[in-house]
């Protein structure tokens, strides 16, 4: 039932006129006065034209009895809707419902007993509302209450449209009480339209309620239609915890990442570099705020990596926020040490410069360095050649004495790392061999087996023999020879043919520069 309102002007007619406005399927009240001018006056009859009808429409005659008993009658047009109401000052025929049929101009004739005829003129303006307004999609799909869900960041067409009306009514959209759009068009004779574009849908319009009205008349509430928009929203804020720290490589850490804003939830990834870590943990708070837990061993190739923690609605694209930073790995030192000048270990040569280079990652640097000879730590010995600068050891002139395991090692706050170890071999001249038997007494025609043993690197060596005393010098002399070992076969025949024995040997690397001696002496009894 629509609410009802009336509303009086009087005219700048010459007679009186009351303009009255009333609302179809509403009531209205249209007052006659009925009151005499004397006490002892009253109404006889009361008539109600409408327009240039000569019939009246409704009918009260008292002229043979009191007026509040008189005879009422209405014409058929007005059936039962109408009742004349006449214990309010002033008096008024009331209607009820109204139709639109029901406009016109009213004059209420009232005769009296004794005094003049009053007529009363009152004209009734009958308002048709609209329709109901209906909503639909940029598909021509009807919508109502909850739509969607949308995307936060896309665009929204709603059409509304509202047919009858009289007048036509004024087509608005609105957000709760206020107006987002008032450019209607009509696109018939009793059809409005209004068509409201959003270019883009912000998360402040999580359930906005989209309101569509219809108005025509300020007398009844505006016919409308509303929608509550539901909205996929992006993240807002993505946060890994404990905050940016350095983590010990090989040692497992556990991280928490926190995604809040999204709707629905965020799903949450980690990332290092551009490979996606997997077996997290993931878990939905009431509040829609995303959790994962991810439980991390860092490796020393991590340090310089950037670890990354992404939220993202699935359903939105272009969501993604992250947080991160780049990976401060701590590590014990890796240590690794080569030959700086020498490709090959067992190419050095005796008298060469050797020089060793212990390379070092770490993370924090180190705060010493060391160096090892067959698991003995040595330091500079410029006497016996040892020079060791920051991480490089020189060996100058290098000697036999120097053939052996070399390692260097580094330390620093997470711990002590080793390098390989490297075998100088030095590779040598020809020597003597100690302990071995360097006197002979022979008698003459006596046959003699006088073995000469080397030691030398590379073991190929080619021998040479030669006699010696005060009275002769002799190199022809019969000897075999394997490796580094020689025998020479000799024969004294006369007391010249005693005396020493040189042997030596040379190699790849040189001549033997000190001859082995072997004395021959005469036999004794």
């Amino acid at each position: 039932m629509l609410t009802v309102f009336l509303v009086g002007i009087l005219s700048s007619l010459a007679k009186a006129s009351i303009l009255y406005t009333a609302v179809v399927r509403g009531k209205v009240a249209l007052p006659c006065d009925i009151s005499s001018p004397s006490a002892d006056d009253s109404a006889a009859l009361i008539l109600w034209y409408k327009d240039d009808s000569a019939q009246p429409i409704y009918t009260l005659d008292a002229r043979r009895g009191n007026v509040d008993h008189a005879h009422q009658a209405s014409s058929p047009e007005l059936e039962s809707r109408a009742y004349f109401n006449m214990i309010n000052r002033p008096a008024f025929l009331q209607l009820d419902p109204v139709k639109e049929d029901d406009a016109g101009e009213y004059r209420c004739r009232v005769d009296f007993h004794k005094a003049r005829t009053v007529n009363t003129v009152i004209t009734l303006k009958v308002i048709v509302p609209s329709g109901e307004p209906v909503i639909t999609d940029s598909q021509g799909q009807k919508l109502k209450g909850l739509i969607g869900p949308v995307n936060e960041g896309d665009s929204l067409e709603l059409t509304c449209q509202v047919a009858g009306g009289k007048p036509r009514p004024s087509l608005t959209w609105w957000r709760e009480y206020t107006l987002l759009d008032d450019d209607y068009i009509f696109i018939s004779e009793d059809v409005v339209k209004n068509t409201l574009k959003i270019t883009e849908l912000k998360r402040h319009d999580l359930l906005a309620i989209l309101t569509c009205q219809a108005s025509n008349n300020n007398i009844t509430v505006p016919s409308s239609c509303a929608v509550t928009l539901d909205l996929n929203v992006k993240p807002v804020e993505v946060k890994i915890h404990p905050y940016q720290r350095p983590l010990s490589a090989d040692s497992e850490v556990n991280m928490t990442c926190t995604s809040n804003g999204s709707r629905p939830a965020a799903k949450i990834t980690w990332w290092k570099g551009k490979k996606q870590l997997q077996h997290a943990r993931e878990s939905i708070n009431r509040a829609g705020v995303s959790t994962s837990m991810l439980t991390f061993v860092p490796s020393v190739d991590d340090n310089g990596k950037f670890l990354t923690c992404r939220a993202e609605n699935p359903l939105i694209s272009n969501s993604v926020i992250e947080d991160g930073w780049k990976l401060q790995i701590y590590f014990p030192p890796q240590v690794a040490l080569h030959l700086k000048n020498l490709p090959i270990a067992g190419e050095i040569q005796e008298g060469n410069d050797v020089y060793l280079e212990c390379s070092i990652r770490s993370n924090p640097w180190i705060h010493s360095i060391s160096w090892q000879f067959e698991g003995m730590d040595i330091k500079t010995n410029l006497v016996s050649g040892i020079m060791i600068t920051n991480q490089t050891l020189v060996i100058q002139s290098v000697q036999l004495s120097h053939k052996g395991h070399f390692t260097c090692s580094a330390s620093n706050d997470e711990g002590l790392g080793v390098s390989n170890k490297i075998y100088i071999n030095v590779k040598y001249a020809p020597q003597c061999q100690t302990e071995q038997k360097t006197t002979f007494g022979v008698a003459k025609q006596e046959t003699v087996r006088v073995s000469c043993s080397l030691v030398a690197d590379p073991a190929d060596v080619t021998f040479s023999w030669m006699f010696n005393s005060s009275t002769k010098q002799s190199g022809d002399i019969r000897y075999s020879s394997n490796k580094t070992h020689s025998v020479a076969i000799y024969t004294p025949k006369t007391d010249n043919d005693y005396g020493t024995m040189l042997c030596w040997g040379i190699n790849d690397v040189g001549i033997q520069r000190k001859p082995c001696v072997f004395t021959i002496l005469p036999a004794g009894v």
